[in-house]
Order: structure tokens, then sequence, then C-alpha cells
């Protein structure tokens, strides 16, 4: 559709009328058709003719993608639901439309009545004339719905506008139900497809595959691992539509709709086939390095990993490429300071994942390859290192005594005071030099680079985005009862005791409220992880650590 309305907008104020047919005019569209089907009964009008049994199987196979047409066709138009409204605002005429309204109601009473006629007739043959005479009822039905909305000449113009979005709602209705049909037979075709893709890897490098077909059990030299529904991929497809999704709505202003869309059925593909490859990678790894390896580490984070290249991939794809930018592409246009901000508050965090998702992947227990997270941290700190030391430091005791407080109550609660750990046991393998160097390399990344990594990214960046959409432009110490709630809420998700971890983050917050500044929360921050690692360290009490 244009942009340029063919209808002339005026200022005048949105009649609250027009929001109270909008609501009327969508509560009858859900239960009109409802109500009527409920009282329809084929069965009893006719359960032999074969004609009449065909229609039936029909029509109850259309209602699904019905109601996932009208649910893809208004996400597809929501881009231009304020051009939309705005010209039903100038259009819209309570008293000259409430016709249709009562029109439909009249309409309504009259199908109903049919309805309770065609259950009574009990002929040899199908009642044909009233089931066509019932079916065009309902659909001017809800023509009148529609006409009580907006004039003929508004919906011709936006349907000859729209016609792309149109068909592609079709096929976006057509998908989700197919897709629903194989959600029902418990992702065996899903299944069955990714144990074929993940042998055709295996048999292009592998010398001795066995595969098992009926039991999807795939292997080689010797490491066999079953392919069940839950490693199918779905629940990869499921997270990319999700997070993609979620990436079209808050970027909608900058990308290129319907094109946009595009990325959805791309991520779904691209992440399947990904899956493949790391059942693949995980049978190599199981045959030829470790199984511990493979099945402790490799299995769970490799998909995250998987996850990661594919939609942080696209997320570039798609501003690069003009196909679904609405603007200029990174290699012409220089990036914005609310872009370089935000990349540099969130890129120590972004490096301490990855290089803990990989360490994850490639160890059993990963203690040594906590290194990757201080390597990973500092080079980002580096990269950027200009930005980072014109943040405000300075030295207060306000901070530090906030987070030495929060420091006694995480080794006041520990669940795992007095019992041995994992971590415990490892360093007695060690020699005292290389204990002492790996404790070193510990301290200097829990104490110094995980606060600011954490509090960049949380208080830093998600604190002020929850606040403004444009982040950039509100105050490093502004309060809001949302920002405070959700980023504390979401740095707990990073720890295992959540609840201490939900305090941890509320702490750090008021630090940051009492300073005015991020590195207060940072100061914070790595006074409460001194508290803690260096008690962990005095006492044994690894648990911490």
């Amino acid at each position: 559709m244009a942009d340029v309305s063919s209808y002339p907008l005026t200022e005048k104020a949105a009649p609250s009328r027009l929001y109270a047919s909008l609501g009327i005019v969508f509560i009858l569209a859900l239960i009109e058709l409802p109500l009527l089907a409920f009282f329809y009964d084929p069965l009893t009008i006719n359960d032999s003719d074969p004609l009449w049994l065909t229609i039936r199987v029909v029509l109850r196979t259309l209602v699904a993608p019905s109601i996932f047409f009208m649910t893809a066709l208004a996400v597809l138009l929501a881009p231009k639901r304020q051009t939309y409204l705005a010209q039903w605002k100038t259009i819209y005429d309570g008293d000259r439309w409430s016709r249709w309204l009562i029109a439909n109601g009249v309409l309504f009473l009259c199908l109903l009545g049919a309805t309770f006629m065609l259950n009574q007739h009990n002929g040899a043959r199908p009642p044909w004339a009233l089931f066509t005479l019932w079916s065009l009822g309902v659909m001017a039905l809800y023509a009148m719905l529609a006409l009580s909305v907006a004039p003929v000449s508004f919906i011709k113009k936006m349907i000859a506008d729209e016609r792309w979005q149109i068909l592609l709602a079709v096929g976006a209705a057509i998908l989700v139900a197919s897709a629903s049909a194989m959600s029902q037979q418990s992702w065996s075709l899903l299944s069955e497809a990714t144990f074929n893709v993940s042998a055709f890897w295996l048999d292009l490098y592998e010398q001795d595959v066995v595969k098992d077909p009926a039991e999807r059990v795939l292997g080689a030299n010797g490491f066999r691992v079953n392919i069940a529904a839950a490693c199918s991929g779905y629940e990869g497809i499921g997270l990319v539509t999700v997070f993609l999704s979620i990436y079209l709505w808050i970027f909608r202003s900058a990308l290129r709709f319907p094109n946009a869309y595009l990325i959805l059925p791309i991520g779904i593909i691209a992440i399947w086939i990904l899956n493949s490859v790391r059942i693949a990678a995980l049978i190599s790894l199981g045959a030829h390095l470790s199984p511990e390896v493979a099945i402790t580490g490799f299995h769970s984070q490799a998909g995250w990993m998987m996850f990661l290249i594919v939609t942080i991939g696209i997320m570039l794809a798609t501003h690069q490429l003009r196909f679904f930018h609405t603007g200029a592409t990174a290699s012409t246009e220089p990036a914005s300071p609310a872009f370089t901000e935000a990349l540099r508050l969130l890129a120590p965090f972004l490096a301490m994942t990855a290089a803990g998702i990989v360490a994850a992947a490639f160890t059993a227990e990963g203690f040594w390859l906590y290194a990757l997270r201080v390597i990973a941290i500092s080079i980002a700190l580096l990269a950027g290192w200009r930005f980072y030391i014109n943040l405000g430091w300075r030295l207060q005791a306000e901070p530090l005594l906030l987070g030495a407080l929060v420091g006694v109550i995480w080794i006041a609660t520990d669940p795992g005071r007095g019992e041995t750990s994992e971590l415990g046991d490892w360093l007695t393998t060690l020699t005292p030099m290389a204990m002492v160097l790996w404790i070193s390399m510990r301290l200097f990344g829990t104490i110094i680079l995980v606060p600011i990594a954490e509090e960049l990214a949380f208080r830093g960046y998600l604190h002020r985005k929850l606040i403004a959409d444009k982040f950039e432009t509100v105050a490093e110490g502004a309060f809001s009862w949302k920002a405070l709630i959700i980023s504390s809420g979401l740095f707990a998700v990073l720890h295992d005791r959540w609840l201490s971890g939900a305090l941890a983050g509320v702490v750090f917050a008021i630090a940051l409220y009492r300073s005015g500044k991020v590195t207060g929360a940072i100061m914070a921050h790595m006074s409460a992880n001194a508290v803690i690692a260096f008690w962990a360290v005095a006492v044994g009490q690894w648990s911490l650590l």
C-alpha cells in the first residue's frame, strides 16, 4: 500500500464510537461462526451421501487454516496499522455504518433458525438448496461485519494494495496447518528426515557408519546415538521462530515488508540443517575423541552454538541486504552513535557467553577452558578501550559496602557449604604451580572481568532500554520499577541460585541509582565477587566458584 492515502486525513480527533465498533465487530467475528458450527450437525441431516460427507470433512478442515490466515494477515498488516487506523478515523461515521451491525444481527438470528431447520431434515438426499443459501448467508454475515467499519471502496482498495500480503498470509496458513498435521504424528516424519540427513553428512567422511533406520540408531567407530523425536530439531525451529519474530517486531520500522518475513523460513531451514550437522559432529566427536565430551558437553551446547550462528547471521545479513532493509547498507552508512554505544555495552557480555558455550561444548568439566572467558572478555574490552576508560571510574565507599553485603549473604546462603565439589576434587589433581595459575586466572575473571561484562549489559544497556526505546537518551542512574524488576529478574536467570541472583541484581541497581553511574554497579559487583572468591579460596569452599 502506498504511504500517501487516497483518503484525506484530517486532524479531527478519533471518534470513540470507532473503537467501540471495532471491539464489537471483533467479538462478533469470534463468536458467530463458532456458535453456528456448534449447532450445525451434518450427520443428523445425512450420514450416507458421499458428496455431503466430503463437504463436511472439507469444511472442518478449513476452520484451522482460516484462523491461521486471519492471524497471519493481521501480523503482516501490523506495520501499517497506524495508516489504516488513520484512514478509518477519517471515513468512519457511527450512525452511517451502524445499520450493517443491525443487519448482521438480524441475519445471524435467521441463520440460527436455518441451522435448526437443516438439522431437522432427514430425507434420502441432502438439502442442497437450503445448505447453499445457508453457506451464502454465513459469507454475507462476515461481509456485513466488514461493511460496518469500512465502505466497499476502502475494502476494495485495501485488497488491491495488499494482494501480496494476502497471498503470503494464505501461504503461511497452509504452512502452519501442515506443521500442525505433522505435530500430530509426534514429529516422526521430522525425526526420520533428520536421521537421513545426518547419515548423509557422516557418509561423506566416515568409513564405518552404522545405520539402523527402524530404531533410528546412527553411529561410527563403535559410538552410537539414537535420533529420537527430541533430536529432530523442532526445539531449535521453535526457538529460531520465536527469536526472529521478536526481531521482526523490534526492528519493524527499519525492515522492508513483506520481504523481511522470508527470514522466518530461511531461519527454520538453516537451523534444521545445522541440527543434522550437529548430530554428525557429535557422533564423530564421540567416536574419535571422547564419548563423555560428546554426550555431556557438545550435545547441548552445540545446539546453542547453531542457534547463535543462525540468528546472528540472519540479523547481520538482513541489515546488509537492501532486499530486507529499508536504509542504506552497513558498508555504505556509518554506524550511529547509539548503535556504537549499544555494541560497546553488550560486546563483553556476548564474548563471555560465546566463550562459555564453546568451553562447555568441548570439554567434560570445562575448568581449564575458563581461560576462554578471560581471553574473550579481555579482547572485547581492549577493542573498545577508549569507550570503557571514559565511563567515569571513581572509587566510592558506598558501592563497595553494598557489594560486600551481597557477598556475605551469598556465602551464608550457599547450599553447597560443607559438601565436596567437582572443582575441589579437580584442583587436588593439579600441581601446586598449576593450581596457583588457575586460581589466579579465576580470581581475575571473577572479580574484574565478569562484573564489567555483566553490569555493562544489564545495568548499562538493558536497564536503560527498558525505560525508553532510545536508551541513549536515558541517564545512567535513571530509576524505573519496570527496569529494576525485569533487569534483576533476567540477571537472576544467569545464576543457579536465582533468588540470591535476583537480590544481588536489585542491590547492584541500587548502587547504580545512588552513584548515578554504571561504574557504581560495577564496583558493587566487583566487591561482592571479591568477598565470595577470597572466602572460597581461604576456606576451600569451592562450591562458591
